[in-house]
This record gives C-alpha cells, structure tokens and sequence, in this order.
C-alpha cells in the first residue's frame, strides 16, 4: 500500500475515532436537563381515542453523586384528582446506555423500569434526539415502549410510543401515539 493511501486510511480511522469519542451517551445528555422546565401533556385516551391536554410543570435535579437524576412532574388532572405528582428518580450503569428508574404516584403501585438508550442525532448540548426502549405493560397488554426524546435548544419534546408484542410467528404491529410532553425551560 502506498504511503499516501496507508496516511490517508490512518486520518479517516482518526476522524471517525474522534467524532465517536465526542458522541455523548444518553446519560449525559439526560443530565443536561437539569432545571425547571413547563409545558404541556398531550395524552391519547384509550376509551375515546381522543387526544387531551393538559398544562404540566418539571424540574429535573442531579444529586451530589452526579448519577442520580429526580424528576418532578405536576399536572392537573380535573375537579375530582386534583394535582398529580410524579416523582421519578433514575440512575444509569456505567456505559450510559442502560437505565433504570422508579417513579411514584400517590393512588398507584411504584413502578420500577430498565430501558435501554441510544442517541440518534447529536449537535451539541442543546441540539440532539436521543430514544429509550423497553417492554412493559400499556393499556392492560404486554407492549414495546419507546419514548423518542428531541431537544432543539431551550424546547424539550418527548413521544411514547407503544406497540403490541409480536406473537409468535405474527407480523410486527404499528407504533401507535400514547402521549406527548413539550416543555420550555421556566424562568
């Protein structure tokens, strides 16, 4: 091989090494969040098949350990419930790919996940798309669940999506819209 092609292979190696090194890792972009943010939930009802809104408020906190992350999210869900409060705490493992989290609801039973994260499109802090997945129950039948997380700078955009698991031998089913959260950061 020639010197010239063997530099030219080397430098290309170098370039791709060094724009994966500078890709972050789910965990790191979710710590960019931290703060206050408000918005609003756009959730699908399963019954009516209609969508509602609801105006929503989160702050997202890091602990001293710098790993675990708190959200609190309150949102007002009509006459007879009042305020609901979400409270999810959260902590990747060391490869920043894999998360688990526990969230708690007065009413409900806490809820314990572990999703495994991938970031799609990266263009800095503030600019960057990120989706996490697990298998979980939605709507009383075992589910895919993927939320698609898209931050265009102080704009927070996340989508649940679910699907049906495919039976055995059966065609995949569709993605389907389960709700919607779009916040800007609060003052």
């Amino acid at each position: 091989m020639p010197l010239t092609r063997l530099l030219a292979a080397a430098a290309a190696l170098l370039a791709v090494a060094a724009a994966h090194a500078q890709a972050p890792t789910p965990a790191e972009l979710d710590r960019t969040l931290t703060g206050r943010w408000q918005g609003e939930l756009v959730y699908r009802d399963y019954q009516s098949d209609r969508r509602f809104s609801l105006p929503v408020r989160t702050e997202v906190r890091l602990a001293d350990d710098g790993a675990t992350l708190t959200r609190e999210s309150r949102f007002d869900d009509g006459p007879a419930r009042g305020t609901v409060l979400i409270t999810t705490v959260s902590q990747y493992d060391t490869s920043g790919m894999r998360v688990t989290a526990a969230s708690f609801r007065r009413g409900r039973e806490v809820e314990t996940v572990t999703e495994q994260a991938r970031v799609l499109e990266h263009g800095g802090a503030e600019q960057w798309k990120a989706e996490w997945l697990r298998q979980g129950i939605d709507g009383d039948q075992p589910s895919d669940i993927r939320v698609t997380v898209t931050r265009r700078g102080d704009e927070l955009r996340a989508v649940k999506e679910v699907r049906a698991l495919r039976p055995a031998g059966g065609a995949e089913a569709p993605w389907v819209f389960r709700n919607e959260t779009v916040l800007r950061r609060a003052p």
